[in-house]
């Protein structure tokens, strides 16, 4: 069995990696290294690293790993420098060098990466999602001979609360909306265009829908929250543990997810998996999870942060302010959104294919359990030499 240590902090999903049972490895962690949301400190960081000054001298992190016990290394996003082989597990291809798009073509930058990519204790990249595997080459740098490029989607478990029956029960129900989104992104994510589509909604069908709302609270503004109370939307706070979600998740009708800042959501993988039907954007890693008209409904985002070839758009990617954080409403996506649900409110049969045509696509290969632990089992054993 390989014995593996991640060495970089990783968010709270890749929990589920480590204990899965289906995967002949074992994983080594620190606990504090799992997060879901970024602390102060954190973003602190972050920003910093995001200066253009740094984009001239190429700084990229490297971790430097002490553990000399395992067999090789894993890590997200991040390059290692450990005398042992290793992988990356890559969220999208800027995300090795800062999410910045000029660090990876300054002099130093290229310099710097491309040893990195050279390094032939690299010896595999593990992609994502699709999109971040198509373009990773394009975008970052090419991939050297000999090291393994695969995509492996996140392991997500089962939702234990879910199944055909209470699926088929769930659709003759009032509809219980969802929105599930950080502090930060509450916006970006399309809050403001679910919020005017419930009202125009809440007005035709009264206490039959309803709409909550998971996020960070202390990152929304008292006067909103306020507003958002009087208009009887539920408002939780973005501190729920996986159970919870689970539960929320299974209890819930539709995942509404009409973002513009996003590549590869797990919050959408979650919902599948509890049957949700979708209806979100046409973002990156979005469309492979979403089948337009069979376990959701897709629609262009107010923002492309990528382009329709999963390229980083830097008329957005450079001007977040003006763009995706602007809080900017858009009328044709509330519009869509109306039109989606209320479809979904008056043909409950289609409602009940839908929800359960998510649950099978989430429980079925690329993203069921034992296919992605067959993944993992194919990969591992060729990075142990």
């Amino acid at each position: 069995m390989v014995k593996i240590d991640f060495v970089t902090k990783a968010r709270g999903f890749f929990r589920h990696l480590f204990s899965a049972k289906g995967i002949d490895a074992t994983f080594s962690w620190r606990q504090e290294n799992l997060y879901e949301t970024h602390n102060r400190w954190s973003r602190l960081k972050s920003k910093v690293a995001k200066s253009s000054l740094l984009d001239h001298l190429g700084i990229i992190e490297v971790i430097h790993p002490k553990n000399k016990s395992c067999d090789i290394y894993g890590s997200f996003n991040r390059f290692v420098q450990g005398g042992k082989p290793y992988f990356i597990y890559v969220e999208n291809p800027t995300a090795l060098y800062h999410y910045r798009l000029k660090r990876n073509q300054t002099i130093l930058g290229k310099r710097k990466i491309g040893s990195c990519m050279n390094d032939p204790h690299l010896k595999a990249l593990v992609f994502m999602s699709e999109a971040c595997g198509n373009t990773f080459e394009k975008v970052c740098h090419p991939i050297p001979e000999g090291c393994i490029s695969k995509v492996i989607y996140p392991y997500v478990p089962a939702n234990p609360y879910v199944n055909e029956e209470s699926i088929s029960l769930r659709s003759q129900e009032s509809i219980r909306l969802l929105y599930v989104a950080q502090g930060i992104r509450f916006y970006s994510k399309g809050a403001l265009e679910i919020v005017d589509a419930y009202k125009q909604l809440r007005s035709l069908y009264g206490v039959q829908i309803q709409l909550t709302m998971v996020t960070n609270l202390d990152q929304i503004s008292p006067s909103y929250i306020e507003e958002l109370k009087r208009e009887d939307i539920i408002l939780s706070d973005f501190k729920l543990t996986f159970e919870q979600m689970q539960q929320l998740y299974a209890h819930s009708s539709i995942l509404l997810h009409p973002s513009s800042d996003d590549s590869s959501p797990l919050t959408i993988l979650e919902a599948m998996k509890a049957g949700l039907p979708i209806v979100s954007t046409r973002l990156y890693a979005i469309k492979e999870m979403v089948q337009e008209g069979v376990n959701g409904f897709l629609t262009d985002p107010h923002y492309w942060f990528f382009d329709k070839e999963d390229i980083p758009n830097p008329a957005v990617w450079n001007h977040r302010e003006e763009s995706i954080y602007a809080q900017s409403l858009s009328k044709e996506i509330a519009q869509f959104l109306f039109q989606k649900i209320q479809r979904l409110y008056t043909d409950r049969e289609l409602l009940k294919n839908m929800s359960i045509a998510s649950l099978k696509r989430a429980e079925s290969a690329p993203f069921s359990e034992t296919h992605i632990a067959a993944q993992w089992n194919d990969l591992l054993p060729k990075l142990n030499f």
